[in-house]
């Protein structure tokens, strides 16, 4: 016992490795089939969450790392103002681009934008070693759009459990597709259920109730939101409406969220899930 206590203190807590080039991590990324982690680092906020052991253990099995300051160029202009990397608003915070397979439709895409900014949400949560573990722990093969959906619902302080099961690939298009058309209609309505579990069936898909919510945000009225707020504003809508509410609070065998914006600066949000 005494020579494990002199082990662990002698090495003490793991830490994560990071990257200080952007070209170098992203090749490594490419290279060993991970997902690149970005941390525009302008101060502190992020560094004691980063170095949680449960932290460091999502982030050096599954992701390169890379720190940089906001200023940091590459190729002649600033990485933060890349298109890209919209997302982020040109503030400090967390990146993750998409590199671990180039097969993948997200391949070469931000997945996660994380910025240190405040929500309109007073529910909405600092970013902690808890936030960061929903956050590493997301479908890795979902967008940004679902990927910021499914954190929404995950940090919500009332624990939501209809995240709890799978995100099928179905079930995240069905989404991804309403979402779509309600964007281009400008118009919040439901799909029709019954057609999408018939064509999940004829997928192979054994789907047992099923259930739909949607949503819009308040981007027209406050002026534009980032996909993250969004999906905060998309949750908040939810929760005040019990019939939706009771979708998303409780247990499901298969979820799908996603949400897109409309011309009108809108956000159009879809939950779909199946027992």
């Amino acid at each position: 016992m005494l020579a494990s206590l002199l082990l662990t203190l002698t090495l003490g807590t793991p830490e994560a490795v990071w990257h200080e080039d952007y070209a170098t991590a992203y090749r490594q990324a490419v290279r060993d089939q991970k997902d690149l982690l970005i941390h525009f680092r302008d101060d502190d906020r992020l560094d004691e969450t980063l170095k949680h052991a449960d932290v460091v253990q999502r982030l050096n099995a599954r992701l390169v790392c890379l720190r940089i300051p906001t200023t940091y160029e590459f190729k002649g202009a600033r990485l933060i103002d890349a298109g890209f990397m919209s997302e982020m608003m040109r503030r400090p915070g967390l990146a993750i681009v998409s590199l671990q397979d180039e097969r993948l439709p997200t391949h070469n895409q931000t997945i996660s934008a994380h910025p240190l900014v405040s929500s309109r949400y007073g529910w909405a949560p600092e970013y902690g070693p808890e936030q960061l573990k929903i956050i590493l722990d997301l479908p890795a093969t979902a967008t940004l759009s679902q990927r910021s959906m499914i954190y929404a619902v995950r940090v919500h302080p009332e624990r939501p459990q209809s995240t709890g099961g799978e995100a099928h690939a179905a079930f995240l298009a069905h989404a991804e597709q309403h979402s779509a058309r309600q964007a281009r209609m400008q118009n919040q309505h439901h799909a029709d259920l019954l057609g999408a579990m018939a064509a999940f069936r004829s997928q192979g898909v054994g789907v047992g109730n099923a259930g739909e919510v949607v949503a819009e945000s308040w981007g027209a009225v406050l002026g534009g939101e980032n996909a993250l707020e969004a999906a905060f504003s998309c949750v908040d809508a939810w929760r005040q409406s019990p019939g939706h509410w009771g979708q998303v609070a409780r247990p499901h065998r298969y979820y799908g969220y996603d949400m897109a914006r409309g011309a009108n600066g809108t956000w159009y949000g879809t939950g779909i899930f199946a027992d």
